[in-house]
């Protein structure tokens, strides 16, 4: 009897030698994983552990995405039409969802205080808010509905039932510099809608559309701008009591002393490599650092940066005057020209293509024959995946979360 015990313990002994000295399995780091996109693009084998990028499928006219579903859970934001992730170590399958929106844009020239203003606009008096679109400097009202990644956003603030408003700089109606600055931009210094004629045309435009019934007065209203236009969203929603502000491509700085005293939640949507003197890794400090200024004044705000990304050879149909065909045929001619590294991240800026393409047009047969109109997508296009000084649409969705609750991002 005693013998069979000790026989039993040091059996038990050794089988728990075994199983302790036996090998876990082990996740192979070499093991290639699928990604599948359904509705959009980005489908491959990847590691485990490298960063992924995924878009969705082109938008008709009248279409916007919504949302991601699927393998979600490492998704950076799963409701951004582009989006990216760290691979896990297992397959991936999502699909993109899309929405119908009646996207129009009515034009009128609206009497500003002195002069007659050109204005863009889409309207109700069921609008849950008003939105005002301030371009950069330089630039002009057209900017935001004559280029695809700004009428994105249009159409993602008509979708989610927000009214639009676009005018222009009083400097650029005029084509003068009114205060000699060098250049035709919105006044940020002088925050009164008496002597500052930009927020008088505000007041002037919005009025307007007050009186024939085409907007509610009790809504709440937002700003978004870009470059000198995010410094405006800055001053104006400070100014006129908004309910929020967005900056793209904006520190702040330009909006002076305001950003160390408004009560206005801000909104900073960077570029990782803007190319803009006053921006840059030090803008984007900057931004981020004005920012947390908020918060620690109890303000709500945020920052967001949008990351380099590969090229994918879709990219340039996303603006239907390029079509499928077109986009692809330009994608291997940057491609074959060794323009792309081996992830196909382009480097440099958008003025590299045309460099290579003056040098050797023969070796670019296709991007060389492009009408102006053409040309221009792509550029627009270079710099969203190589973040230069340009607004993205790549957070259009969590700007407009922002907007109806700016409390909601951290």
């Amino acid at each position: 009897m005693q013998s069979k015990a000790k026989f039993g313990l040091l059996h038990f002994i050794i089988t728990l030698v075994i199983v302790s000295c036996t090998p876990k399995s082990v996740t192979n780091t070499n093991e290639n994983f699928t990604v599948t996109v359904n509705n959009g693009y980005g489908s491959a084998t990847y590691k485990a552990g490298e960063t992924v990028h995924i878009w969705s499928r082109e938008c008709t006219d009248n279409e916007t995405f919504t949302r991601w579903s699927g393998d979600t859970a490492s998704f950076t934001n799963k409701n951004e039409w582009h989006t990216w992730f760290i691979m896990p170590a297992q397959n991936v399958t999502v699909t993109a969802s899309f929405r119908s929106v009646n996207y129009n844009v009515t034009y009128e020239r609206i009497m500003g205080k002195n002069t007659r203003k050109k204005v863009y606009f889409n309207l109700s008096p069921s609008n849950k808010g008003i939105v005002y679109l301030f371009h950069g400097a330089g630039g002009s009202a057209s900017y935001w509905v004559d280029n695809y990644e700004p009428v994105a956003l249009i159409k993602d603030l008509i979708a989610n039932d927000f009214g639009v408003i676009i005018t222009e700089a009083e400097e650029v109606s005029l084509n003068k510099d009114l205060n000699g600055d060098g250049g035709l931009r919105w006044n940020t210094s002088t925050l009164d809608s008496n002597t500052n004629v930009d927020f008088a045309n505000i007041k002037a435009i919005t009025d307007t559309f007050y009186n024939r019934g085409l907007a509610n007065r009790s809504i709440p209203r937002y700003c978004i701008g870009q470059s000198n236009g995010g410094s405006c969203s800055v001053v104006v929603s400070s100014y006129f009591k908004f309910k929020a502000g967005v900056a793209y491509c904006a520190a702040g700085g330009a909006a002076g002393s305001i950003i160390n005293t408004t009560n206005t939640p801000i909104l900073f949507c960077l570029q990782q490599l803007d190319n803009n003197s006053l921006m840059g890794a030090t803008g984007n400090a900057n931004a981020i650092k004005n920012s947390g200024d908020l918060k620690a004044r109890g303000i709500c705000s945020s920052s967001f940066t949008n990351i380099t990304s590969p090229l994918y050879p879709n990219r340039f149909a996303r603006n239907s005057v390029i079509n499928t065909a077109l986009s692809k045929s330009i994608y291997n001619e940057i491609k074959a020209n060794g323009l792309l590294n081996a992830t196909n991240y382009f480097s440099g800026y958008y003025n590299r293509l045309w460099t290579a393409v003056s040098a050797s047009p023969q070796s670019f047969p296709t991007i060389a024959s492009l009408t102006n109109a053409q040309q221009n997508i792509v550029n627009e296009q270079l710099n969203c995946i190589t973040t230069a000084h340009q607004f993205y649409s790549d957070h259009n969705i969590a700007t407009i979360k922002f907007l109806n609750d700016p409390c909601s991002i951290n």
